[in-house]
Formats: C-alpha cells, structure tokens, sequence
C-alpha cells in the first residue's frame, strides 16, 4: 500500500458483491493496484474460471508456487478469473495528486462503502456500491473543488507475476471509447465505463482506456457482462443513462434494506457487531443466484468460488437470522447437482444412492486440481443432509421436508452400502480421507463418523413425520443406533479423540457435539471435551502471550482457526458457560479486518486470506448462542450471557429457532426479558419460553404472535 497512506492497522480492501459479481476495493473508493495481504482490486464474477490451458499457476496456499503447475484427469483446478479493473485519478491545476490519507465506514444495511479521500489541496467524499442486481460498480464523487477527473479501465491482472496472470485468449479493446470485449473461452464478456456528465476527452495506455470530465459532482460507472447474463449488447450503458445514478442507487438501497429487515441484534461489543452485520452483507454477497451454492467466497483465495462442507455454517447463520429464503435456495443447490452426486457415487464408487464430491463447481464439476484422494471425504455429506434438516427444524416447513427427502434418502443409501461396515465388533465405518485431508485413510475417523450417524439419524426422523417409513429406514434407525458404541470408543476419558487409536484432540473431537450434534452438548463426555480445549488454549495463551490470534491447534499444523473459535464457542454456549464461549469469540478479534471479513488462518502474524466465510458463519453462530436456544421444546433467552455484559442492555428482533420468530430485549439493572413471539411454521406450536429460573409455556397457531415478558 502506498506509504503516504495512514490505513487502519487491520485494514483489508473492501469487499463488495451480489452473488454473481465480487470486487475487491482499496482506500480511495476505487480499485487501487497495491495489494492487500495477497489480494488484489480486481472485478470476479462466480463460476467464471481460467480456461484450465491458460493457467499458470494456482494461489500458493493451493499448490507449492516454487514448482510447474500440475493436472490431474477428471478434475480441473478451476480458478475464479480476474476480469478487469477500474480506478482513477485526480488532477489539479495540471498536475496529478496523490492520496495523502483516507477515512472510511463500510455500512452492510446500505451495501455501501463511503470513503473521505485527502489529495492535499483537494479532499473528495466518494460512494461506492456494486448494484445489488446489475453488474454495475458505482462509484459518486463529491470534490470541495473543481478537478479534472480522470477515470480508468483495463482487463485482466494489474501485472503479471506469480499466479496472477493474463486469464483471457483474445480482448479487443475499442479503439476510441473505453469499452472492449474479452474471450475466457466458455465465456465471452464485453467491458466499459461511463461518465456523468459526459466525458470530454479520452486516451489509452496499452490495454488500458480512460475518460476525463472536469466538475466537482462525478459519478463513474464500470460494468462487466458476459453472455450468460443474456445477450452481448454493444450499448452497455444505454439503460444506465434512462435510469440515471439516483434510481440505481435508490434501487440498491431498498435491496439492502429489504434484506437486513429480517432481523437484527444488538450486543455491547462495537467491534463484533459490526462483524456481524458485515458477515450478514457477505453471506448475501457471496450466494451464487442461479445455484443458490454458498462458497467460501467468491476470491481466488477463498477457494475460487467452490462449494465445500464450509457451506453449511453459513446456511445455519443465515437460518438463525431468519433469511430463510437464502437458506433454502443454499438447499436448492443439492437439487441442481444430484445428478453429479447420483453419477459420483456410481462410477467412482460403484454404489447407488447419493454422494457429493468433495470439493465441485456450481454447475458440478469436480475441482480439487491433483488432489484425488479428495474423493475419499465423506464428512461433507454429512453437512449437507444437516442443512436439509436444520432448515425444516428451523420452520416446520412440511413440504420442504418432502420435497427434499429423496436427498436425505439417497445420501443413507449410499453411506449404508458404501461406507458402514458390519464387523466382529458391530457396526463401523471404512478407513477414509480425514479432517486434516491428507492422502492416508483413517478408520472410525470422528468426523466422518458423527456424519453418517448425522445422516441415519436425519433420514429416519423425516421417515417418520412424513409418514414414508419402511424397512430401509428401520434398518438406517437400527445402524445408525449400531454406530454409537464405536463413537463411544473414541472417548479416551479425558476427551473424544480425532479417530479410533489416535490420542489427538482436534475438529473432529468436537464433531459429534458440533456440528453433527449426534451427542447432546451436556453429555459429560462433551463437557470434558471442551474443557480439554480451553485447557490447551490457555497453554498456548501462556507460551505465547496476550497476542495469540484465534484459537490454536497444533496439531493442525495451523496457527490459528478462528473457525474452530466458533464451534466451540457454540458448544460452550449450550453447556451454558458463557463466560468460556466469549473468551474464546474474543480470541477472534486479531482475524478480522477492517471492514468485518475474517481470516481461515493465521501464518505467523499474517492472514492468509480474508471474508472467509465458514470462520464468519461459525462465530455469527456462536453469538446467537449467547443469545437464544432451542433445547426440544424449550426455548431459552439469553441462556449464556457472558459477565461483562450483566449491566448492559441487550437485544434481538426476529431471530428464528424451532418455527418461531423471537424478538426479546434483556435491561441489565432490572433483569427483566420483554419480547414478542410469531408462528412462522404451517402447524400450531406449544413451547416453554425461559430466562435463568422463570419460564412460561405458550400455544401459538400458524401466524399468531404473542408479547411475554419473565
């Protein structure tokens, strides 16, 4: 970054998206061409890739940088292309300025990042969105004088070096105006940037083409299109010009505001609320919209754009902040890819039934690059039936239960015939890729286990509700209740171990409690399990200081998973030790960057990425456990607040669990809870409302709603 910039110790450039289009923003309110960690400003649309011929290298954290680029048959890398770039410059009595420094507030309700730019003699206020639902960047400029205004556009990479590299086969760009197609070959695109008011002059620089206006009121407008958003028109800008820049924005703004009016919270903490309601602009921003796939995010650095198990920790996020549309839609994403998961579990496994692979394209393609013992994980599967079931627990939403459970039954058929094994000691399951995914199979591994009983278990419940059951759903109920003895192996007294044999505690140690929740969280068992955690966190809080990052796992050979933060955060929560969960959330603070993104890991003192959304999606869950739980029928506000909050008020309005809206406020002096309920599920509902001692039970019908106050 240039050193004439005072930026935020945590800063990160600004991530900005709609589901099909991702930027990347620095401190002046455009692109700027410095990097950010490993990132650079460039313009992505999900699900388009480097042409697998064109592809020089892939990001580093992905395969060794220092040796030639490997493939492998039946599996592309394919990694997210970087489609172009816009930025601009300010020009004052002839001469060019420099930023000399830069203020700016990310707000997530608004979609909208709004920058004060200091040019030294000149100082400019600028906004900047990526439309909601058109592939328009939008940036408005005010200046406290008039400049000329130089704005600019250019395809692909900044500067070709590393694994940033010229993605495209052929760009044609215009010879007198700043537009130009490119080629990524299953792709054509075509480019161009608009002025208000019009611009007055033009020039290029290699590929690169600019605009210039003189004015103090400027709105610069950079759009990206391919064909498969339609047909190509050449007129790029024409229904940009009808509208004009007030109805665009106003049309954004109501999109956000839409959104964000589902529901809110409010904690004492600014630092985690507004990681919050950025994580909530995120998940939104990253949902592919015609899979409805939630990646990891849509950067070359978040896996490209991929769909993995990570998928399911930021539908439970969005489920528990009652976006329920978006939560089925990342459902729906397992219909538009059961064929590959029918073909995946046939031919690679020779087995019927249901089987994603581990790592897929949000049009099915297998995309772990060499790495095909990938093929070998299994645990995803077990996420993705959870999704499918939290969705119905969350609503009670009968036909979608229906409609889905062909998934549910196809995923069992083919953990049953392919992955359960029925041995001299019971019922186990085959050696297979771990948590750790590495190419050696591990036998009884935690996670994968806790997964296929996850997925018996899911199966025959919705067997059961929907009245469909049947000798094959038994025999799931029977195996799936086979299967617990060999979980209970893994418990070596102190802890569940990662595996049968093994005497290591990591992810798959806390699987059975969380995420796969096949072990209530208060089964001594987890509760030691947990505290076996918080012990080797404050090892590592006494090796290394106040200034350890996350929360450590050696045996990950990572520094530091905020994620994991947020799984056991969560299952501290539900033991009701709140004071344990929010040291642990506090130990995420270091991972997140300035605008609300967090880090997948720490690597030394630096993040390796940042808007990694399986870390978001797992601490956003942990703070709603501060605040609200379901247990069966009982319903708990503020089951583990942590002391630090005792005084202050809190609040959350429309948080969804077990087909309710919740809204409830908490006034620290007083101790009292006053809230509001509403039956969002198509069937009546009896449940026992409490905070600490006091409790109450109310009976609702489909859409009633009711105050209480305990």
């Amino acid at each position: 970054m240039s050193a004439t910039l005072r930026l935020p110790h945590n800063y990160y450039h600004c991530l900005l998206g709609n589901g099909l289009d991702t930027v990347l923003i620095g401190p002046t309110g455009s692109m700027v061409a410095d990097k950010a960690g490993k990132d650079r400003c460039y313009w992505y649309k999900s699900d388009r890739y480097y042409p697998e011929d064109k592809l020089v290298h892939v990001v580093d954290s992905r395969f060794p940088s220092d040796r030639p680029l490997e493939h492998a048959p039946g599996s592309g890398w394919y990694e997210i292309a970087p489609l172009g770039r816009t930025w601009y410059e300010v020009i004052w009595q002839g001469q060019p300025l420099v930023a000399q420094a830069s203020e700016q507030l990310f707000v997530p309700q608004e979609g909208s990042l709004y920058s004060k730019v200091d040019y030294g003699p000149v100082h400019a206020q600028v906004t900047t969105f990526l439309h909601a639902s058109q592939s328009l960047l939008i940036e408005h400029y005010e200046f406290d004088r008039e400049v000329e205004f130089r704005g600019w556009i250019g395809p692909g990479v900044w500067v070709e070096e590393g694994w940033d590299t010229d993605p495209f086969y052929s760009v044609s760009m215009a010879e007198h105006g700043a537009t130009g197609r490119y080629d990524l070959g299953e792709t054509q695109g075509l480019m161009g940037l608009w002025l208000e008011p019009a611009p007055t002059g033009f020039g290029r620089q290699g590929r690169d083409r600019w605009l210039t206006v003189q004015g103090t009121t400027i709105t610069k407008i950079f759009a990206i299109r391919d064909n498969r958003q339609g047909q190509l028109e050449t007129a790029l800008f024409d229904p940009v010009a009808a509208v004009g820049y007030e109805a665009l924005r106003q049309e954004h703004l109501d999109f956000w505001r839409d959104y964000f009016s589902a529901s809110n919270i409010d904690i004492p903490d600014e630092q985690f609320q507004r990681f919050y309601e950025a994580s909530l602009y995120h998940f939104k921003a990253i949902q592919n919209r015609v899979s409805g796939g939630l990646p990891v995010n849509n950067l070359r650095l978040t896996w490209s754009s991929h769909i993995f198990w990570d998928s399911y920790f930021t539908q439970r996020a969005l489920l528990e902040a009652n976006h329920r549309a978006e939560a089925l839609e990342a459902c729906r994403f397992f219909q538009h890819t059961i064929e590959h998961a029918r073909r995946h579990a046939k031919e690679e496994f020779g087995f019927e039934g249901l089987k994603w692979d581990w790592e897929i394209t949000h049009n099915e393609r297998k995309a772990y690059g060499v790495y095909l013992h990938q093929k070998d994980q299994m645990h995803n599967n077990g996420s993705y039936a959870n999704e499918i079931w939290q969705y119905y627990e969350f609503t009670h939403d009968l036909e979608m239960l229906r409609e889905f459970y062909p998934i549910l039954e196809g995923l069992a058929r083919f953990f049953l015939e392919g992955i359960v094994e029925h041995t001299t000691r019971g019922y186990e399951i085959r050696s297979l890729v771990g948590v750790a995914e590495r190419p050696e199979l591990i036998k009884n591994e935690g996670l994968n286990l806790s997964a296929t009983i996850a997925i018996l278990h899911h199966v025959t419940k919705a067997a059961r509700i929907l009245q469909v059951e049947s000798d094959f759903t038994r025999r799931c109920a029977e195996i799936a209740q086979g299967l617990m003895p060999t979980l209970d192996l893994l418990y070596n007294g102190r802890f569940f171990a990662s595996a049968e044999g093994s005497d290591v505690l990591n992810l798959s140690s806390l699987a059975p409690l969380y995420p796969m929740q096949v072990i209530d969280s208060d089964d001594p068992r987890g509760i030691q399990t947990t505290q076996a955690f918080l012990e080797y966190y404050k090892r590592r809080l006494a090796i290394q200081g106040n200034n350890s990052i996350g929360f450590h796992m050696a045996e990950t050979d990572m520094n530091s998973l905020p994620w994991l933060a947020g799984w056991l955060a969560t299952v501290l929560a539900r033991q009701g030790m709140g004071d344990a969960a929010w040291e642990v959330i506090e130990s995420t603070r270091p991972a997140i960057c300035f605008y609300g993104g967090m880090t997948e890991v720490i690597e030394g003192d630096q993040w390796n990425m940042q808007y990694f959304s399986t870390a978001q999606g797992a601490v956003c869950t942990a703070i709603h456990h501060l605040l609200l739980q379901p247990h069966d029928d009982e319903i708990r506000l503020f089951p583990a607040i942590p002391k630090v909050w005792m005084d202050k008020e809190l609040q959350f309005n429309n948080l969804l669990v077990a087909g309710l809206n919740v809204s409830a406020a908490l006034a620290g002096l007083t101790g009292r809870v006053k809230g509001n309920l509403h039956n969002i599920a198509p069937v009546p509902l009896t449940r026992q409302i409490s905070f600490g001692q006091q409790s109450m039970t109310v009976a609702l019908q489909p859409g009633e709603a009711q105050s209480f106050e305990l």
